[in-house]
């Protein structure tokens, strides 16, 4: 059986699963590959978590290292982690290593270096990037790391045309629901509110938050569903959370803030939405390439979006008439608001496009194309 080392710089499974890793892996396994996910737990206690465990036929073997104390500390103890990961997928002898994201691609060439193991370079973020954001100094160190290495890998796949350009070439695999799971019914509980209900889910930024709620106060018979948590690394939940209520309740807007609920029950909160507003990330220069699971969950989930005017949703929405594109959350919540036809027109256009180009069983087979492709080449 032909073996498949996934490279990971984040635990698979806890504190939640990645859903787009998970899904590849599950697809290959299928597809009668044996897979191995090497995950970097770098959050989690070693002596309170199994270090190998298996669930739908995935292996998934970790390695511990924290992140403590100063700059350098921090760069000799991520030093130490990929060489603990290049040790496991070495020892492995795996016949293709799939290395996801930037931070542990290292990992993958060390080994092709040694051994001549192809590789596919699976980019869900632009690293260098993001990296920039928080320092300019790292942020152009991934950029030279990261047009020395791709050299190196023999395919790569990413998660939107606009993140392709920008590495240069690459098959799309766009992170979205299963046409099967979409299809299933779902409870349409509408979460005790009334009227029409425009939805927010994902990390809560109290920012767009507070303009969100300053825009539905302005509509009537508007209810608004927040379902979320603070972004990877936050805290001050609860307290932030009490400050939105109490600017809901001064403002007048009718909110209900659900807190972070589990991955099963998405559907559930898609299907309470009238309109989906699909948020962004704080700094402007990572909004163009960022494709959100949420505008295409939307789609599978026939809910009318409004977006941004960031290049790679904007694209979407427009070509597919699935929403409105805009900065003025009151003037597109008033109009999807008011007019039934258009919402139910505008989800019905996103659900013919997510089922015609954007459902998982479609990214899958491109996904066993690539793979297809690099092992013919090697005769297996």
């Amino acid at each position: 059986m032909t073996k498949i080392a996934m490279v990971l710089g984040h635990d698979l499974l806890i504190p939640n699963e990645d859903t787009r890793v998970y899904r590849e892996a599950l697809a290959l396994i299928k597809a009668g590959y044996e897979v191995t996910v090497f995950c970097w737990s770098r959050r989690l206690e070693k002596y309170d978590t199994k270090w190998e465990v298996e669930r739908d036929g995935i292996k998934v073997i970790r390695i511990f290292e924290d992140l403590k104390g100063g700059f350098f500390s921090k760069v000799k103890s991520f030093r130490k982690a990929l060489k603990k990961l290049e040790e496991k997928v070495t020892e492995y002898e795996p016949d293709l290593i799939h290395a996801h994201d930037l931070e542990v691609l290292d990992v993958a060439v060390n080994i092709k270096n040694k051994t001549g193991t192809k590789i596919i370079f699976d980019s869900h973020e632009d690293w260098p990037m993001m990296e920039s954001v928080q320092n300019w100094f790292i942020g152009k160190y991934y950029e030279r790391k990261q047009k020395k290495l791709i050299g190196k890998v023999d395919a790569m796949l990413t998660v939107s045309d606009e993140l392709a350009l920008r590495l240069g070439g690459g098959t799309v695999l766009y992170n979205s629901e299963l046409l099967e799971t979409v299809k299933k019914p779902v409870l349409h509980d509408r979460f005790g509110l009334d009227g029409i209900v425009a939805g927010y889910i994902g990390g809560l930024r109290k920012p767009i938050l507070e303009e969100i709620l300053d825009a539905a106060s302005k509509v009537n018979a508007l209810s608004i569903l927040i379902v979320g948590g603070p972004p990877k690394g936050h805290s001050g939940y609860t307290d932030m959370i009490s400050e939105l209520e109490e600017l809901a309740l001064e403002k007048g807007a009718n909110a209900k803030f659900t807190g972070p609920l589990p991955y099963s029950m998405m559907n559930e909160c898609y299907a309470a939405c009238d309109i989906l507003m699909v948020g962004h990330y704080v700094d402007e220069r990572m909004r163009g390439y960022a494709l959100p699971k949420k505008l295409l969950d939307s789609m599978a989930y026939k809910v009318p979006v409004i977006v941004g005017p960031y290049e790679a949703r904007q694209k979407i929405v427009e070509r597919y008439e699935c929403g409105l594109v805009t900065e003025d959350w009151t003037d597109a919540l008033t109009t999807l608001a008011n007019d039934k036809e258009l919402r139910k027109k505008m989800g019905e256009n996103g659900y013919k496009a997510f089922k015609m180009n954007y459902s998982w069983e479609l990214q899958e087979k491109k996904m066993l194309e690539v793979y297809d492709e690099l092992l013919k080449e090697e005769g297996q």
